[in-house]
């Protein structure tokens, strides 16, 4: 008997189409996950800059303040957020400055208010507002600074309102 030999044609030869593209689906969505998440954490990483930003330069004006003892405690540097620094004319820095403590404030806060509303500061549209309470020897300092904060809040540009300000407050209590 005579047998011709018909190719062997197995189940497992390969892939097919379809399980590729399966795979590829699989694995697009896995790298927008990704991309997601990258997105996630410049956003992030971004507002803890800024948060960090307005810490130092809450920090900045306390330690103007502890050098300046006698203007903090009579309330000259209370300023409301949004209320532009006078400022003294006098330039309040060296050993040749001959300015009074009120006008050593004035100085300190048109230069605190100045570098909040910098763009090189790292916050967008800054500003800042100071509170001085004394009770029983103790002065207690309230430093709001805020900030717009719109690119981590992942806002949409709409017409119905402006995002709301970004705010960081920093009470410290000391003897001045």
């Amino acid at each position: 008997m005579y047998t011709i030999n018909m190719p062997y044609r197995s189940r497992f030869g390969g892939f097919s189409l379809l399980e590729v593209l399966i795979a590829l689906v699989i694995l697009s969505v896995g790298l927008l996950g990704i991309a997601a998440m990258i997105g996630t954490t410049v956003k992030s990483n971004d507002s803890a800059y800024m948060r960090t930003q307005a810490t130092a330069l809450a920090y900045n004006i306390i330690d103007r303040m502890r050098a300046n003892p006698n203007a903090a405690q009579n309330g000259n540097y209370d300023i409301a957020i949004g209320t532009p620094a006078s400022g003294s004319t006098n330039v309040c820095t060296g050993p040749s400055a001959n300015c009074s403590s009120a006008q050593l404030a004035g100085y300190d806060l048109a230069q605190w208010k100045q570098t909040l509303a910098s763009s090189a500061n790292g916050l967008p549209d800054g500003d800042g507002g100071i509170v001085t309470n004394t009770v029983g020897g103790l002065t207690m300092v309230t430093v709001t600074i805020q900030w717009n904060d719109s690119r981590a809040q992942n806002s949409l540009k709409s017409t119905v309102a402006p995002p709301a300000p970004t705010t960081f407050s920093l009470a410290v209590s000391s003897a001045l």
